[in-house]
């Protein structure tokens, strides 16, 4: 069971420019910026939301976004599943405009200890 858990996250770290994220390929993801600055296109490729470090965003599978790096980025990606259906639930939830919120110190706190035990494992297998 702990495995399952570990592998809906993924860190990732992009350069300028490089696309870290379709959710084609991913299904629901929940981005979590915590350095540098991303860019949401939509599937025509218009720009529909700027990520900052410190946010995070739900991007919805069934309307195709690509987040793509503006700036040296690190992110945790969190394949979101049973969460993301609770969210777009919500009657105000609108899947063409992501809503971009802060992250909250004590989630901070969460996803660094998340990214630091990833990168402990990754380089326990090299």
């Amino acid at each position: 069971m702990i495995r399952n858990v570990l592998n809906q996250f993924e860190c990732k770290i992009g350069k300028a420019g490089e696309i870290l994220c379709n959710t084609d390929d991913t299904g629901n993801v929940l981005l979590f910026v915590s350095s540098g600055k991303l860019v949401i296109y939509n599937r025509n490729y218009m720009p529909v939301a700027d990520v900052d470090e410190g946010y995070f965003v739900l991007l919805p599978a069934e309307k195709s976004f690509i987040a793509t790096a503006i700036t040296s980025t690190r992110l945790i990606l969190m394949h979101a599943g049973p969460l993301s259906e609770m969210i777009t639930d919500d009657p105000e939830w609108d899947p063409d405009r992501p809503v971009i919120l802060p992250i909250c110190p004590s989630l901070a706190k969460t996803l660094y200890l998340i990214e630091y035990y990833q990168n402990e494992k990754r380089s326990e297998l090299n």
